[in-house]
């Protein structure tokens, strides 16, 4: 009987076996990449991403069961190996048990212990004296190694304890070999110890078999699951989808249904606020095309009429050409005012830095105090610091102080103020003027809303008092107006406020 090339190593340090298992997993999911990666659907993506993870995952946890099921095999082999081997040396240390006396012969010890000692069904043993093989265990293994001559030469040559594995044609077995002698006699003899492996090994692989199999079947229930969940955890974006597709520009009242309180509900949520923005910023477009094409047809129109009539007469020209030049720069502060409008709706629209307010109302007040002759006064200046865009403020004050000049006469007064309480900054300017109607006090901040007391003779544009709420809407604060006919009034700025770096309060 032949057999394969035996290996061995010193029973001191037990052999380690390199029996590597290969286990190739099947994907259950399988994708065609190409170039046009948009046509791949997020749902499908997500899919293959958790299955990739997943596949690695469980071929982990398979090929590892199936290391340790496999090194747990050749540990025990080994552990019977040793055992045997032990309990040979406690066997041999002890006198003859048929007549309590030292053994006379090196075949006598093997004879008494392949007797008293009977092998599991996956062992065998026998005896070699003097490079023969001499007698075997009472019992039927798999493979008669004790007629291996290849085998039984190689195991006895040993002379110091050995093991090792080889593969034959019962499948693979382990096996030692002990050297035994008795002093004074001539006789070398090897005890050797088989250990059958091939039960375990197929039982061991029948467990690995067994995990491959539930893998797989997991692998496709959470392919399943996992389409079915992504097709419901996405169905909001898909609607969202859906729904943005359908918006055009006469439909950007349409918002998203919220629900839940998930990343896609904050997504619906960013998603309105943008289609908001959006509305507010077509809607003020259109407000300000309106707006120009309707104010500027006027001016455009006496203009074009009176230069068609315009004769050869100096003095008619020159009357001809002041009301066009007047007519010219109403049209020029009109389209600055509806640009400053349509800038107020950018979020650029402020320049915020750390601002001294008791400068700012000074300064202002300085600047409005040339606008006419009246009574200039200040009521009071807030001490303090503020987060705010000075120059847009000054703007605003300064249009106010151009409001009550326009209502005022040489005797009134016009007086700047301003004061800060815990948490807001208060800037007014106030007048003793003609006052405000009640009925006009609600539509003055209207673009083009002009009231009915002016005394100035001033033509504005309309859209002063709507800058000023504009400006002071981008401080996140409003403006308001307390007056009444023949009282008065008084425009007041309120803006939140927070203690700043430089306040000195």
């Amino acid at each position: 009987m032949s057999s394969t090339t035996m290996t061995t190593t010193s029973m001191m340090t037990m052999p380690t076996m390199r029996t590597t298992p290969t286990t190739t997993m099947m994907m259950m999911t399988t994708m065609t990449t190409t170039d046009r990666r948009e046509g791949i659907t997020a749902r499908t993506r997500i899919l293959a991403w958790i299955m990739l993870v997943l596949t690695v995952a469980v071929s982990i946890i398979v090929v590892t069961t199936a290391r340790a099921e496999l090194a747990g095999v050749r540990a025990h082999a080994d552990a019977e190996l040793e055992h045997e081997v032990a309990k040979f040396r406690e066997f041999a240390s002890k006198p003859d048990p048929t007549d309590g006396h030292p053994y006379a012969s090196v075949r006598a010890l093997m004879t008494s212990h392949l007797q008293n000692n009977l092998p599991e069904h996956t062992e065998t043993f026998f005896s070699i004296i003097d490079g023969k093989e001499d007698q075997r265990s009472a019992d039927t293994p798999p493979l008669r190694l004790d007629q291996d001559a290849q085998f039984v030469a190689a195991a006895a040559k040993a002379k110091t304890p050995t093991s090792g594995e080889l593969k034959t044609a019962a499948g693979p077995v382990a096996y030692a070999v002990v050297p035994v002698e008795i002093e004074g006699q001539p006789q070398h003899a090897q005890l050797v110890v088989i250990e059958f492996l091939a039960d375990d090994l197929d039982e061991a692989w029948t467990t690995i078999w067994t995990m491959i199999w539930v893998a797989v079947v997991a692998l496709i229930a959470a392919g399943l699951l996992g389409w079915v969940v992504a097709g419901r955890v996405l169905e909001p974006i898909r609607r969202l989808r859906e729904t943005a597709a359908g918006i055009g520009e006469d439909e950007l009242d349409r918002r998203i249904e919220v629900t839940g309180n998930d990343d896609v509900a904050q997504l619906s949520l960013t998603f309105n606020r943008m289609l908001d923005r959006l509305e507010a910023a077509f809607e003020g477009q259109r407000q300000l095309l309106d707006d120009a094409g309707h104010e500027l047809r006027t001016p455009i129109t006496v203009v074009r009429g009176h230069l068609q009539v315009m004769g050869d007469d100096p003095v008619d020209r020159q009357n001809t050409l002041e009301l066009v030049d007047d007519e010219l720069q109403r049209m020029s502060r009109l389209v600055d005012d509806l640009v400053m409008l349509a800038r107020s709706e950018r979020p650029d629209f402020l320049d915020r830095t750390n601002t001294d307010l008791m400068d700012l109302v000074i300064s202002s007040f300085s600047k409005a105090s040339a606008l006419a002759p009246r009574n200039w006064i200040i009521d009071a200046a807030p001490e303090g610091f503020g987060l705010v865009d000075d120059e847009r403020l000054t703007q605003a004050l300064l249009q106010l102080a151009a409001n009550a000049v326009d209502h005022t006469t040489p005797e009134d007064t016009i007086a700047f103020g301003g004061r800060l309480d815990e948490h807001s900054v208060h800037l007014w300017v106030r007048d003793t003027g003609a006052g405000i109607a009640a009925s006009d006090q609600q539509r003055i901040f209207d673009r083009f809303a002009t009231a009915s007391t002016s005394r100035g003779g001033r033509k504005g544009t309309g859209l002063g008092l709507t800058i000023v709420d504009r400006i002071a809407r981008a401080h996140d604060g409003n403006v308001s107006v307390r007056s009444a006919a023949g009282q008065g009034a008084l425009f007041t700025l309120t803006l939140p406020w927070h203690r700043t770096e430089g306040d000195s309060r």
